[in-house]
C-alpha cells in the first residue's frame, strides 16, 4: 500500500510541472502550424494530451523501481585479516564496496501524504460524477428522441452527404430537447437533429448540420472523445490539462468544418450556416462536460469562420520540414524532462508497544555489529600503515606492493561475484550456530590468476562464532556460500586446541 501511495504521489508531483511544460511546447508548436491544415494541429494536441499522461507515469514508475532496487541491493563489506595494504589500495577497496546513491526523494509525512491522496480522489470522484451525469443526460436524450418522416428534400440532403463523405447509413432522429445537432453512439451512431431545425426547412442549414455530423461519424469522433475524456480524467486536477482538452475539441471542429467545406458545401455558404447553428447553442453547454459531439462543441466561432475563408499557404516541402521540426520540438524536451523527475518518499509509521522495542533492539544490534566490523577494518588499516612505514628493505616493499595489488584485485573480484551481503551471511551462520560473531571475511578458493577465479573456484564467507556457553565455550568456523547462501562446511575449535 505504501508503494502504491508513493507511486501515485510521485505521478502527481511530476504531473504538476511536466503537464504545463508539454502544454507550453504544444502551444508554441500550434503557433508554428497556424497556417497549416487544422488536422495537423488536432494531432498535435492529441499527442500532447497522451504525453501528459505517459511522461509522469513512465518517469514515476522508473524512479520508484530504481529506488526499490537501490534499497534491496546487497552492500558488500571486505575485512582484511592478514597482509600489508597501502592507504591508496584501501581507498580503492572502500570505493568498490560503496553503494551508488539514487535520486534524492522529497520526504513527506504519512499524514500529509494521506491528505493529498484523499484530496486527489475527492476531486477525481467529482470529475467522474460529472462525466456520469453527462452520460445519463445523453441516454435521456436518446430515449426521448423520435424517428422523423423524412421528406423528399431531407432525404436528398442525407443521400448527398452520404455519397460525398462516404459514410455508412446512419439513423437520423429528432428531439425537441436539444438546440443544436448532436451525434451519439459507440457501435451504432445516431444523428439527432433539433425539431426546430427541421421545421424551418432551410436547405443550407440542414445540409451544413447533417454534413457536419456525418463527418463526426466518419472520423469516429464520438468514441475518440470518450477515450480523450478518460485520459484527461486523472490529469484534470492540473489547469494545463484542461487547456489541452479544450484545444482538442476546438481543432476537432475545425477539422470537421474543413471537410464539410471540401466535400459538401461551399465554404461561404457553410460559414453563414455555421454562424446560425453555433449561435443557437447556449454558452454554458459549449464549456461543460459532455459525452456527445456536435457542431457547437467549440467556443471559437470567429476562428472557425476565418479558418473556412482562408486557405493554407505552405507548400509541400516546407510543410514536411515544419512537421518534422514540430515533432522534434515536442518530443525531445519531454525526453529530457524525464531525467529531472522527482520522487516522494513517505515516512513509515513507527511500531507501537512491544514491536517498537523489538525494532529498536534489532536496530541497536545491527549498529553494534556494524561498529565491530568497522573497528576491525580500521585496525587492519592501522596495522597495514604501520607495517608499511616500518619496512626498510626496498625489495620487500616492492614485493608487498605487488602482493597488495593482487589482494585488491582478488577482493574486488570476490565483491563482484558475491550475491549475498556480509550481514546476510552472518544471519545464515548464526541461524545454524547461535553465538557471538567474532569475525567474518569474504574469501575465495582455486584462483586461476590475479583477480581471476578458476571455473571450479568457490566464493564464501568465513564466519567465526563463539558460543555463549561459559562452562564449555566453543569457537565454530562456518563457511557460507556467497552466491546461493548455503552452508557447505562447519568446523568446531575446542578450548584445548588453542
Amino acid at each position: 500500500m505504501r508503494t502504491i501511495s508513493q507511486l501515485l504521489l510521485t505521478f502527481l508531483l511530476n504531473a504538476c510541472w511536466q503537464i504545463p511544460l508539454i502544454a507550453a511546447l504544444a502551444s508554441f508548436c500550434g503557433w508554428l502550424l497556424r497556417h497549416s491544415a487544422p488536422r495537423y494541429r488536432h494531432v498535435l494536441w492529441v499527442a500532447a494530451l497522451v504525453l501528459s499522461f505517459l511522461l509522469p507515469a513512465i518517469t514515476s514508475s522508473r524512479i520508484l523501481h530504481d529506488g526499490i532496487e537501490a534499497a534491496t541491493a546487497p552492500q558488500q563489506a571486505v575485512v582484511i585479516e592478514q597482509g600489508t595494504v597501502k592507504p591508496d589500495d584501501l581507498t580503492l577497496l572502500a570505493q568498490a564496496t560503496t553503494p551508488v546513491t539514487t535520486t534524492s526523494a522529497i520526504q513527506l509525512s504519512r499524514n500529509l501524504a494521506a491528505s493529498l491522496i484523499l484530496l486527489y480522489f475527492v476531486f477525481l470522484s467529482y470529475r467522474a460524477y460529472k462525466i456520469t451525469r453527462a452520460w445519463k443526460t445523453t441516454r435521456a436524450i436518446k430515449r426521448t428522441a423520435f424517428a422523423i418522416e423524412m421528406s423528399e428534400a431531407v432525404g436528398a440532403i442525407v443521400a448527398k452527404c452520404q455519397t460525398r463523405i462516404g459514410s455508412r447509413r446512419v439513423r437520423i432522429l429528432c428531439s425537441d430537447s436539444i438546440p443544436v445537432p448532436i451525434t451519439i453512439g459507440l457501435l451504432q451512431p445516431l444523428i439527432i437533429l433539433p425539431e426546430q431545425l427541421l421545421k424551418e426547412g432551410n436547405t443550407d442549414l440542414l445540409t451544413s448540420a447533417i454534413g457536419h455530423e456525418f463527418i463526426h461519424i466518419a472520423r469516429r469522433d464520438y468514441i475518440l472523445n470518450l477515450i480523450y475524456e478518460l485520459i484527461y480524467l486523472p490529469l484534470s486536477f492540473n489547469p494545463a490539462a484542461a487547456v489541452l482538452s479544450r484545444r482538442i475539441k476546438q481543432t476537432r471542429e475545425l477539422c470537421c468544418d474543413e471537410l464539410v467545406a471540401e466535400r459538401v458545401l461551399d465554404a461561404h455558404v457553410y460559414a453563414r450556416s455555421l454562424v446560425k447553428l453555433a449561435g443557437a447553442a447556449p454558452p454554458l453547454r459549449r464549456l461543460s462536460i459532455t459525452t456527445t459531439v456536435g457542431i457547437a462543441d467549440a467556443d471559437i466561432l470567429e476562428v472557425r469562420i476565418m479558418s473556412l475563408l482562408s486557405k493554407p499557404k505552405l507548400d509541400t516541402r516546407w510543410k514536411k520540414l515544419l512537421l518534422i521540426g514540430v515533432s522534434l520540438l515536442l518530443v525531445l524536451p519531454c525526453i529530457a524532462a524525464a531525467s529531472f523527475a522527482l520522487r516522494f518518499d513517505i515516512a513509515a509509521l513507527a511500531a507501537s508497544g512491544g514491536q517498537e522495542k523489538e525494532a529498536q533492539a534489532e536496530k541497536e544490534k545491527q549498529e553494534r555489529e556494524s561498529n565491530e566490523i568497522r573497528e576491525r577494518k580500521e585496525e587492519a588499516e592501522r596495522r597495514a600503515k604501520r607495517e608499511f612505514n616500518e619496512a626498510e628493505d626496498e625489495g620487500l616493499i616492492r614485493h608487498r606492493e605487488e602482493e597488495m595489488k593482487t589482494m585488491a584485485l582478488m577482493q574486488s573480484a570476490l565483491v563482484r561475484l558475491a550475491k549475498i551481503s556480509m550481514e546476510q551471511a552472518i544471519q545464515i551462520a548464526t541461524s545454524q550456530q547461535p553465538g557471538k560473531v567474532l569475525e567474518c571475511s569474504l574469501n575465495g578458493e582455486h584462483w586461476e590468476g590475479p583477480g581471476k577465479l578458476a571455473k571450479d573456484g568457490q566464493v564464501f564467507y568465513h564466519v567465526v562464532i563463539f558460543s555463549d556457553d561459559e562452562a564449555n565455550p566453543v569457537k565454530t568456523h562456518v563457511l557460507v556460500n556467497a552466491i546461493d547462501g548455503t552452508i557447505f562446511k562447519v568446523g568446531r575449535e575446542l578450548p584445548h586446541d588453542e
